[in-house]
């Protein structure tokens, strides 16, 4: 219960931020589309890169994509991969995660940080792993609710509905 709770909070949140128009800033949207077209909304990166600015947007591949910061920095890494079935991905998600299992009602769950990382999540979407890594960003309740909210933009996505 508590869990389902904390769950609609965080969609409230998120879908109040996002009516009340997150403060995407010029160009975002433009560098997204072209770097990681499908796979990252502007909206929750700009409240990840808050005070910073992006500078580059990369698709490392179809199913993956990485954004830097004008220092140079990583800030954020979107990558799915594809399994043969939902069941599948349910099984073998929570082998990448901290506690080895997914949150009953989000299917997500954190995974262990790797060197610069703050914040990593890996999410069940239908057939796919959704991993999102945040790097040296303060792993605060608006960027951990980012994150979330990419995940759910990408299990609404035309990428993990195949």
């Amino acid at each position: 219960m508590r869990t389902r709770f904390a769950a609609v909070l965080t969609a409230f949140v998120l879908m109040t931020t996002t009516a009340c128009g997150t403060d995407v800033p010029a160009g975002l949207a433009d560098k997204v589309e072209a770097g990681c077209p499908g796979l990252l909304k502007p909206e929750p990166l700009a409240v990840i890169t808050k005070d910073l600015v992006v500078s580059e947007v990369n698709g490392v591949d179809a199913d993956g994509c990485q954004v830097f910061v004008s220092t140079g920095r990583k800030a954020l890494s979107v990558g799915i991969v594809a399994y043969p079935s939902p069941e599948e991905s349910e099984r073998l998600t929570p082998m990448l995660c901290t506690d080895g299992k997914l949150d009953v009602e989000t299917k997500a769950c954190t995974a262990g940080t790797v060197e610069g990382q703050t914040y990593s999540l890996h999410a069940v979407a239908g057939r796919w792993n959704v991993r999102v890594a945040v790097f040296e960003i303060p792993a605060t309740d608006e960027v951990k609710d980012a994150v979330q909210q990419i995940v759910e933009d990408l299990r609404n996505s035309d990428k993990t509905r195949g």
